[in-house]
């Protein structure tokens, strides 16, 4: 199967079905706002989940993509703020909401989104006390997400080599995977899957979500630019405690000459882009980067166990060619 064919297949029938629910409004500057980041398209990765997940045990993957939708919708929600948070100038190859607009109504535009969200839930056709069970989870969901975002904000007001990696994972699990694993849960329940399928596929998503975020960090420093659209080195500009930076911290002795050259661009807003260059290098020349990608590789292949739960199927295959793409993607 050649997964990213069919991933770019899915998406383009997710993609009238997100927009078409990002049409209504009256205010001619909040609506585009609003659809800036869902229109410059992407992978879909998240809705896709869901309605692969729900095929895969036996339902009808229609029915899960307006839940699927909201969680995208959530997901770029998210994106707007983290966007004037981490200050960052560009997003897909387009200018930051906040940067073409202005913050506040970057600010209202995700608050719009989040909205809009949880009024597709309601909407989805499935049976009243599976409706309740979606809203509660996805509430909870986005709890999580904004624990995350705030904790990232903690841990770099922290000496970075007093964070632990442990600090950093549980920090990705709320940011990045448990949108995913509330993508496959709520897949399997609308599905109509038994809760052995529910609780495996829950796990499934929450492991290659990890993958996901640390490939991620990998991408934001040794990426094409034009393909990510965004800068490559900015976690480092932002001090962001990645994985990487974490491992190499923690594994250089402290007079080993490159960890100067590390810090002295890690968290500077001023870094030059020779600096910033110099960094990165330390990073791979350490193990850090390739260690990352041990790490990434080992979330993916416990992903793929949890599958055993569903029967063989085309979804299956394609549950599983996702988490090689997840964790081996160029953009």
């Amino acid at each position: 199967m050649d997964v990213l064919k069919e991933i770019t297949k899915r998406a383009k029938t997710i993609d009238g079905q997100v927009m078409s629910y990002l049409e209504e409004g009256d205010n001619m500057k909040l609506n585009l706002a609003v659809r800036h980041y869902p229109s410059a398209g992407g992978k879909r990765l998240r809705p896709m989940m869901a309605q692969v997940v729900a095929q895969a045990v036996g339902g009808k993957g229609d029915k899960a993509i307006p839940f699927g939708s909201a969680l995208e919708i959530i997901h770029n929600f998210t994106l707007v703020h983290d966007d004037v948070m981490d200050n960052d100038s560009m997003r897909r190859g387009r200018p930051a909401v906040h940067v073409l607009f202005d913050v506040p109504t970057a600010i209202i535009a995700g608050d719009a989104l989040f909205a809009r969200a949880f009024e597709i839930i309601t909407s989805s056709d499935v049976p009243p006390e599976h409706i309740n069970r979606l809203i509660k989870t996805t509430a909870r969901t986005v709890w999580l997400i904004a624990e995350g975002q705030q904790e990232d904000m903690d841990l770099e007001n922290i000496p970075v080599d007093q964070v632990a990696v442990d600090d950093y994972l549980k920090m990705i699990y709320k940011k990045t995977a448990v949108l995913f694993e509330c993508a496959a849960e709520g897949g399997a329940l609308i599905g109509g899957g038994s809760e052995e399928q529910i609780r495996s596929m829950k796990e499934y998503a929450r492991l290659m979500g990890m993958g996901f975020q640390v490939w991620d960090d990998i991408l934001a420093l040794t990426g094409d630019e034009k393909q990510l659209g965004k800068p490559v080195g900015n976690d480092i500009r932002n001090g962001k405690r990645t994985l990487i930076v974490l491992h190499a911290l923690h594994t250089m002795p402290r007079n080993d000459p490159r960890r100067a050259k590390l810090m002295k661009a890690l968290g500077n807003d001023k870094a030059t882009p020779e600096e910033i260059k110099q960094a990165i290098e330390v990073l791979e020349d350490c193990g850090a980067v390739d260690h990352a990608r041990k790490t990434a590789a080992e979330y993916a292949v416990k992903a793929k166990e949890q599958l055993e739960c569903l029967p063989p199927s085309l979804e299956r295959e394609f549950l599983s060619g996702v988490i090689d793409f997840a964790v081996g993607r160029k953009v």
